[in-house]
């Protein structure tokens, strides 16, 4: 797999997600009949956060692996970056839309997430040496 096939898979899938996160907010708005904020409904309130923390996270982490194939980083390394990026995005919005406060989900998604931002931050500085 080249490297563009490769960042177009994790985009994809991280574009997935968000897009599950963005539709879990908008069942909730129409089932609740709240079109601004959140109307103090909890279930609410934790979709919209976990579409937050997940646009929060994800946009900068696929800049990165996109600058890591422009610079020519190995395969494994991209991989690497997306698969704990992807993993963790997915895991993290499971565990914080399903249950309020912590959960394996959340914790295991979030080591996941942040291991993927260090990762990647780490091999693009590399790849531009």
């Amino acid at each position: 797999m080249a490297a563009s096939a490769t960042i177009a898979l994790y985009t994809g899938l991280n574009v997935l997600i968000i897009f599950a996160l963005v539709w879990q907010v908008i069942a909730h708005r129409r089932r609740e009949k709240i079109t601004l904020g959140d109307g103090g409904f909890p279930p609410l309130i934790r979709a919209i956060r976990t579409h937050a923390n997940a646009t929060e996270v994800a946009p900068i982490a696929l800049i990165g692996l996109i600058a890591m194939a422009m610079a020519n980083a190995p395969l494994w390394a991209i991989h690497a970056g997306g698969l704990s990026l992807t993993l963790g995005r997915a895991l993290h919005a499971y565990g914080l839309s399903r249950v309020e406060g912590a959960s394996f989900g959340r914790m295991v998604g979030m080591v996941l997430s942040l291991v993927a931002l260090l990762w990647i931050g780490i091999v693009c500085i590399w790849v531009a040496f």
